[in-house]
């Protein structure tokens, strides 16, 4: 998901786009402290402080035929999971996918957990998977619960059945 972010301070912009790039799959490509970006058909999201989407009547039109950008506001007491909760909502999986997962909604997968799901699914154990990626055992542990829980599923052998239907392997 193509994302801007405008706050008017640098720290939270590139906090935000760390946690983003992080904890999700948003690719974010465009910031700025004063401002919202002048042409946004290419951004899927805004992500903005309230004064700054305040200043302007509303995000500027796409170019004709194309929707305007989801936009999550940004107040002084929004809390990153706030963020990372309403992204996520953003990104599920349409329906159409759910033949695929065997879920009518699936939370997307972060990219550290796309890894790691595809290194377990081709068949390396959590030790090799921690020394490949370079973090702990345990850390690969979590990356796995977060997937299963994600997935509802209980073993390896659907795990590799999840990442076939996703393409990562």
């Amino acid at each position: 998901m193509r994302t801007a972010i405008c706050h008017r301070r640098p720290l939270v912009l590139l906090g935000l786009k760390h946690l983003l790039t992080a904890e999700s799959s948003c690719e974010v490509v465009f910031t700025s402290t004063d401002g919202l970006p002048a042409e946004q058909g290419e951004i899927d999201l805004l992500i903005a402080e309230d004064e700054l989407l305040a200043r302007t009547a509303g995000p500027a039109a796409r170019s004709a035929g194309h929707d305007a950008p989801d936009v999550i506001p940004l107040s002084a007491d929004t809390r990153p999971d706030d963020v990372l909760s309403r992204v996520t909502a953003l990104r599920a999986l349409p329906p159409s996918a759910a033949p695929l997962t065997g879920h009518n909604w699936v939370t997307p997968l972060s990219p550290r957990e796309q890894e790691v799901l595809q290194f377990i699914a081709s068949g390396m154990t959590h030790d090799q998977v921690a020394c490949r990626v370079g973090i702990s055992r345990h850390t690969v542990d979590t990356y796995v619960k977060r997937v299963r829980s994600k997935f509802g599923v209980a073993n390896k052998a659907e795990l590799t059945r999840v990442a076939l239907s996703l393409k990562l392997i």
